[in-house]
C-alpha cells in the first residue's frame, strides 16, 4: 500500500489531443452561429440555431468568414446588461450596470474542470475555457450562447439557465467524452500484481528469500513500467513474474495462500479502479470521494485476505 504515493506520481500518461474547438460565436440576423475554425484557409464551418439554440443544424449560409473572437456582449437595447467570458477558465460572469461590476453566471466545477481537462493531453497548446459570446435578444428576453472551446456549446436560456450543449448532433466529437485515467488503471494494475505476490509469498514453506528478491524485481519493473523506459522494464517484469512462479513451485507455496492471491488480486484491482470509473462519468462527483471509496474498499479486500491467510497459516503450524 506504501507504493500508492510514488506510483501516481510516475503515472502520468498522454490522453487523446483535442478534437475541433468551438472557438468563435456571432449573430447573424436571426440566426446564431457557432463557429469551428479552419486555420489553414481562413475560414469556419459550423451550425446555426434559429430558435435561440435549443436545436441546432449544420449551416449552409453565405461563407463565414473569421472575425476575432468577442469575449464580452450586452444585450441589445439593454445596454447596462452584459456578459463576458472569463480569461483561462471556463467561466461566463455577467453585469448589470454596464460592465463596471461584475458577478459570476456560470462555472465548471473544480471536478468537472479536472474531468474536462483529463480527457486530452495535459502538453496541449489549448487547454478548457471559455473562448466567447454571443448575445441575442429574443420574445420575453434574451439568450446568450458561448462557444465554450474543448466543451463545446454553452447556452443560456430567455428563462436564465444555464444549460452545457455540448457537442450537438450535427458536430462530430472524434475524441473520448470521458477523463483520462490511466494513472488511476495502472496503480490498480500494480496493487493488484503486489497482492498477489504478496499472499503467494505468505505460503512459502522454503526458498522465500529467493522468492521475495524476485518478487522485489517484479515489482521494480512494474514501477519502470510507469516511466519512459517500457520495452526493457517489460522484459525485467516478465522474467521476474518466471522465476516467481518457478520459486513458488519449488518452494511448495500453501494452496490457499496461492488462491486467495488469485483472488484478491482482480478485488483489489477493482476496489481501486472502480471508484474513480465512477467519478469520470460523474458518481461520485467528488474526486476526493473517489479516493476514500478506494482506500476503504482496497484495505478490505486486504484485511479479509490477510484474515484468510492467517487462519490457514494456524492451522498449518499446527498440524506440523
Amino acid at each position: 500500500m506504501a507504493a500508492i504515493v510514488p506510483l501516481a506520481l510516475f503515472a502520468m500518461a498522454a490522453a487523446a489531443e483535442p478534437p475541433s474547438v468551438v472557438d468563435s460565436v456571432q449573430v447573424d440576423g436571426d440566426q446564431i452561429i457557432v463557429l469551428i475554425a479552419d486555420r489553414d484557409q481562413g475560414a469556419a464551418t459550423g451550425i446555426s440555431s434559429v430558435d435561440g439554440g435549443v436545436t441546432w443544424s449544420e449551416y449552409y449560409g453565405r461563407q463565414v468568414r473569421m472575425r476575432p473572437p468577442q469575449t464580452a456582449a450586452c444585450v441589445p437595447g439593454q445596454a447596462q446588461r452584459c456578459y463576458r467570458v472569463l480569461p483561462g477558465r471556463p467561466a461566463v460572469a455577467e453585469s448589470d450596470d454596464g460592465g463596471k461590476t461584475w458577478r459570476p453566471s456560470w462555472s465548471l466545477s473544480d471536478d468537472q474542470y479536472d474531468r474536462l481537462a483529463r480527457r486530452y493531453d495535459p502538453n496541449a497548446t489549448t487547454t478548457p475555457r471559455s473562448l466567447a459570446l454571443a448575445v441575442q435578444a429574443r420574445p420575453g428576453g434574451h439568450v446568450v450562447v458561448v462557444a465554450n472551446g474543448l466543451d463545446g456549446v454553452l447556452v443560456r436560456d430567455i428563462e436564465g439557465t444555464w444549460r452545457l450543449v455540448g457537442w450537438p448532433e450535427p458536430l462530430t466529437f472524434t475524441g473520448d467524452e470521458t477523463a483520462n485515467l490511466d494513472p488511476e488503471q495502472r496503480v490498480a494494475l500494480v496493487l493488484a500484481a503486489l497482492m498477489l505476490l504478496g499472499a503467494v509469498g505468505t505460503g512459502m514453506r522454503r526458498l522465500g528469500g529467493v522468492y521475495a528478491v524476485s518478487a522485489l524485481v517484479v515489482c521494480a519493473g512494474l514501477y519502470a513500467m510507469l516511466g519512459a523506459d517500457r520495452d526493457p522494464a517489460a522484459g525485467v517484469t516478465v522474467l521476474g513474474a518466471m522465476v516467481c512462479f518457478l520459486v513458488a513451485i519449488a518452494g511448495q507455496a500453501r494452496g490457499v495462500a496461492v488462491a486467495v492471491g488469485f483472488g484478491a488480486a482482480p478485488l483489489v484491482y477493482a476496489a481501486v479502479y472502480m471508484p474513480f470509473y465512477g467519478w469520470a462519468h460523474g458518481m461520485p462527483g467528488s474526486y476526493a470521494v473517489a479516493v476514500g471509496a478506494a482506500v476503504v474498499m482496497t484495505a478490505g479486500v486486504v484485511a479479509a485476505s490477510g484474515a484468510l491467510i492467517r487462519r490457514d497459516l494456524r492451522r498449518w503450524t499446527a498440524t506440523y
